[in-house]
């Protein structure tokens, strides 16, 4: 069983989204991949259980083989630091390399994500570097794309890695800028080559990865939807906010700001700007599809506002935040990716069929010699294997 340890160099750099591509490769390669997520701060309930929201997303995008108990061992929640620093909590090891070893027995490879960097867990005395010994999994790790600070990243995280036994295969370069990516990737190859770090890829970033969608900004930001159950089961919700619009100014400057937009628009304005509010519905209306929504703040506008609202189909958020409060909220959310992103999941799987050093990783992994082989092949090689037994005892 081979294994390899997804780590990072903090949060939000990306290693659900080289998981993807990882397993999505392995996949098409003709393997029986496992996943797990060791140890998880986010979570979602799945009947009485508490689940790494990760595992769920990989098991729901590959229907792959294991428990979801087993993918998602532990899930820190409320008050377990001071449980366990008090001595009211047991160390979850043993659980975790139980949960490992329980997938491994329907599958030929293990793809582990760790939680942030290497130091993550540390108060458990179980850190990302602590739980890839435990598991005896080699490590790659992702940063993002930069040149000096992205070096005094991996080498921080990679010590703390090597001071526990591991074993670190090589980086992968997460979310280049497009315009800086041949002078970055080369550089840290070449940084890589000489560290002992082969750099397995380098993913130029997409625009569309980092873009909410609505149904992410209403959950994140607890927005209460005005006629929600118009837009239960509608597309709506899976549509990118490409761009956010804080409308302050008169309609008519809103109104040729828009329409000369590309982008999908969400419009930010106050609910006593009913001006703003018409322009918005009525630029929908008359055929201005790229407004995706409306977030209002303060109380609820006027009823004839409110039909007009009713009308259009347009959703229309309403929150008790301040407009400004509103627009950096949404500016600083960290999306993850949901099975519901298809799209998404698309462009990453692509990004790493195309930048990754698909060879050198699988030989990183499996090593030059070694080939996925069926059952069948494997008794034929059994079967070889015997007769050279016997044939050499004869001679």
């Amino acid at each position: 069983m081979k294994r390899v340890f997804i780590a990072a160099t903090g949060r939000n750099i990306g290693k659900t989204s080289i998981s993807i591509g990882i397993i999505n490769y392995l996949l098409k390669r003709g393997y029986k991949v496992g996943y797990m997520k060791p140890i998880s701060q986010r979570y979602a309930e799945v009947g009485e259980r508490k689940i790494a929201e990760d595992a769920i997303l990989m098991k729901k995008i590959f229907s792959l083989r294991g428990n979801l108990s087993d993918m998602s061992p532990f899930v820190i929640e409320h008050e377990d630091t001071t449980k366990y620093l008090m001595g009211k909590k047991k160390l979850p090891a043993n659980k975790i390399l139980k949960a490992c070893r329980n997938i491994e027995k329907e599958n030929d490879v293990m793809v582990i994500e760790g939680t942030g960097h290497a130091g993550i867990g540390s108060v458990f005395d179980l850190s990302n570097a602590q739980v890839a010994k435990l598991l005896n999994a080699p490590i790659i790790i992702v940063d993002v794309g930069g040149i000096g600070s992205t070096i005094d990243r991996i080498k921080l995280n990679e010590s703390l890695f090597l001071s526990q036994g591991c074993k670190v295969l090589g980086i992968i370069i997460n979310k280049v800028i497009k315009e800086k990516y041949d002078g970055v990737s080369e550089l840290l190859k070449r940084w890589g080559d000489q560290n002992g770090l082969q750099m397995f890829c380098a993913i130029p970033r997409e625009v569309i990865l980092p873009a909410p969608t609505l149904a992410v900004v209403k959950r994140e930001l607890k927005l209460n939807m005005l006629f929600d159950g118009k837009f239960n089961n509608s597309s709506k919700w899976n549509r990118q906010i490409e761009k956010t619009v804080v409308a302050t100014t008169e309609a008519d400057v809103l109104g040729d700001s828009v329409s000369n937009l590309n982008n999908n628009v969400l419009i930010i304005t106050s609910c006593d700007r009913t001006d703003v509010i018409l322009a918005s519905l009525m630029l929908y209306q008359s055929g201005s599809h790229n407004i995706i929504g409306l977030v209002l703040s303060g109380n609820p506008p006027p009823k004839t506002i409110m039909d007009f609202i009713g009308k259009t189909g347009l959703p229309v958020f309403i929150s008790e935040q301040d407009v400004y409060t509103l627009a950096l909220s949404i500016h600083n959310l960290a999306v993850k990716i949901t099975p519901e992103d298809k799209i998404k999941i698309d462009v990453l799987i692509n990004l790493f069929m195309e930048y990754g050093a698909l060879e050198s990783f699988h030989e990183a992994i499996f090593g030059s010699s070694e080939m996925k082989l069926y059952w069948k092949d494997k008794v034929k090689l059994q079967i070889l294997k015997l007769k050279n037994i016997f044939t050499s005892k004869k001679q």
